[in-house]
């Protein structure tokens, strides 16, 4: 294969995952519309078994495992020695230009919506109790506690700290990050590290998830109930053949729509108090993965597959924005500022749906411009 070929299959094959990033941003939205605008209204817009879903955030969670391991995986290739010990000295300065990366793409924005609730909080909130919370944040975020604590400072009574709600994410990629780089290392080769996310995923797909979940209740933000995926997501990169399996076929695309379908129909078919319920949600996940990184152009559909790539690329800043830019659309068009008065209820939540939609576009493009792109050219 020429270097011409090579070269627009390696592109061709990022595009596809910034596609599928897109169309995970797409879903998470759709499942917050309700955290926007009364159910009343949302369910005459927006199917029950769509709205219900879960799906959207365990595909970027399969994508940043596939992604992370197929980064660290090349440069795992210096690490051949026998011992442990001198296999790590021989990757210090891999992990340092790793979690180097890794900080320079989390924390800028995670800073930046922290500033902005902050703002918007010391603005509009008369009891100063939030400031608390709100201070241990990035102490739970780099700890991975914040998404089992959440439920203590972020409840329906206090809707403000659901600006936040998007940390939990971070809370698992993070502790993912600091962890999955030296268990790679300690494994001895390939093999190994290929094994070694295979069952690590088989393990908390089918055993960790299910089994605490029927003794101690379902936990969607416990850190054991999203691991799996990055697991799944790890055993993918090592097994991806670039050139070999990166094809494209009709079928291929039709079985990448109705599998991200499942994503979102099987959770609500089987209700989430079942413990198998979170598991159907994560082999849901890994397929969607499969279908975009082992079969080209999955997820690039006419016209959809533009807004997909543009999403995709500022996903980041879409994801961890868009709660603290809800509290701010709804204050907003609750207030003096918004003529509610001269509007029927139907075109009052139509409105204030429009507006947070374009806020969040912008305010998103904004992020990936001055703060994701510019953070990111100091990884290379």
């Amino acid at each position: 294969m020429t270097e011409v070929t090579t070269t627009e299959s390696k592109k061709t094959f990022f595009d596809d995952i910034e596609r599928l990033r897109g169309f995970a941003c797409i879903l998470v939205l759709i499942q917050h519309i309700a955290w926007i605008c009364p159910l009343r209204f949302t369910y005459n817009i927006v199917p029950a078994w769509l709205l219900d879903g879960t799906g959207g955030v365990h595909i970027f969670l399969a994508i940043s495992g596939f992604v992370i391991t197929l980064s660290l995986k090349d440069k795992l290739k210096m690490a051949q020695q026998t011992l442990f010990s001198e296999r790590f000295n021989a990757c210090k300065d891999m992990l340092f230009s790793f979690y180097k990366r890794r900080a320079y793409r989390l924390f800028p924005v995670l800073l930046a919506v922290m500033a902005l609730l902050g703002v918007f909080l010391a603005c509009t909130e008369k009891d100063t109790a939030w400031v608390m919370a709100f201070l241990r944040l990035p102490i739970e975020v780099f700890c991975g506690c914040y998404n089992d604590v959440m439920q203590f400072f972020c409840g329906p009574e206090k809707l403000h700290f659901y600006g936040p709600g998007p940390f939990w994410y971070l809370a698992v990629v993070i502790q993912f990050y600091v962890i999955w780089p030296i268990v790679l290392i300690i494994c001895k080769n390939d093999n190994a590290r290929m094994l070694t996310s295979l069952c690590l995923g088989f393990l908390f797909l089918f055993i960790v998830q299910p089994v605490v979940t029927s003794y101690c209740g379902y936990r969607y933000y416990f850190i054991y109930n999203n691991l799996s995926e990055l697991f799944f997501g790890s055993f993918l990169a090592f097994v991806y053949d670039r050139n070999a399996a990166h094809k494209s076929n009709k079928f291929s695309m039709l079985m990448a729509f109705l599998l991200v379908m499942a994503v979102w129909f099987y959770p609500n078919v089987m209700n989430e108090k079942y413990f198998m319920a979170h598991t159907v949600v994560s082999i849901a996940s890994i397929f969607t993965l499969i279908c975009a990184t082992f079969f080209a152009g999955s997820f690039n559909i006419p016209v959809l597959g533009k807004i997909f790539d543009f999403l995709g690329r500022r996903s980041y800043s879409f994801y961890a924005v868009q709660l603290t830019l809800a509290n701010i659309t709804v204050w907003f068009t609750n207030s003096i500022f918004f003529p509610k008065e001269s509007m029927n209820e139907y075109g009052f939540y139509v409105a204030q749906l429009l507006i947070f939609l374009v806020v969040l576009l912008i305010v998103s493009d904004l992020m990936y411009r001055f703060l994701e792109k510019p953070f990111g050219k100091r990884n290379n």
